[in-house]
This record gives structure tokens, C-alpha cells and sequence, in this order.
């Protein structure tokens, strides 16, 4: 099955995986392995929960309703990232870098910032 993540605004394909199983997580490793370009990813309520994306660049990204839940965020460039309703109960975002994230109704219980 062939997974895709798109540009949250220009709707262009920014990575894409072929993954035996429906696994945003597995795509989003091996975006982030390969070196690929998250920004300004669309992931609106994607299920990431443990994911490790740490040092990812996810500028600009759209994670409205995400759950990061237990998320592995360390150094991560989330500048200017919509968080608005995601779930990062327990995540890791120490070094993160959140200048201008949005995070209304950001659930941040037991985050680690």
C-alpha cells in the first residue's frame, strides 16, 4: 500500500512509502530517515502515537487533532506548527523548537518540555 504525506496548503506530495500495512508511523520514519522535507506536512488527526520523530523538521505543520501521545520529539522543529487540540500527554519535546506553534487546547499533561 502506498502512503503519501502532502503539503498542508499546496497539496503537493512532500514523501510517499510503500508499507505492507496502513502505518503513518512507518512512512514518517522513513521520510524522516531519507532526509526528507516535512514542512508544512498535512498530518491533521494522524495517529502518532510513540512515534519517534526526533529531529524531525516539521515546520509549519498542520497536527490539528494529532495524537502524540508518548511522542519522541527531541529537537524537533515544530516552529510555527498547528498543535491546536493534539494530544502530547507524555511526550518528549525537550530541545524542541515551538516559537509561533499553534497549541490551543493542546492536551501538554506529563510532556516533557
Amino acid at each position: 500500500m502506498k502512503i503519501e504525506i502532502k503539503h498542508r496548503y499546496s497539496g503537493n506530495t512532500l514523501c510517499s512509502h510503500e508499507a505492507e500495512e496502513n502505518s503513518l508511523i512507518i512512512t514518517i520514519r522513513a521520510a524522516i530517515a531519507a532526509g526528507a522535507n516535512l514542512t508544512g506536512a498535512y498530518l491533521t488527526g494522524a495517529n502518532l502515537t510513540r512515534a519517534d520523530l526526533t529531529r524531525a523538521d516539521l515546520t509549519g505543520a498542520d497536527l490539528t487533532d494529532a495524537n502524540l501521545t508518548g511522542a519522541y520529539l527531541t529537537g524537533a522543529n515544530l516552529t510555527r506548527a498547528d498543535l491546536t487540540r493534539a494530544d502530547l500527554t507524555g511526550a518528549d519535546l525537550t530541545d524542541a523548537n515551538l516559537t509561533g506553534a499553534y497549541l490551543t487546547g493542546a492536551n501538554l499533561t506529563r510532556a516533557d518540555l
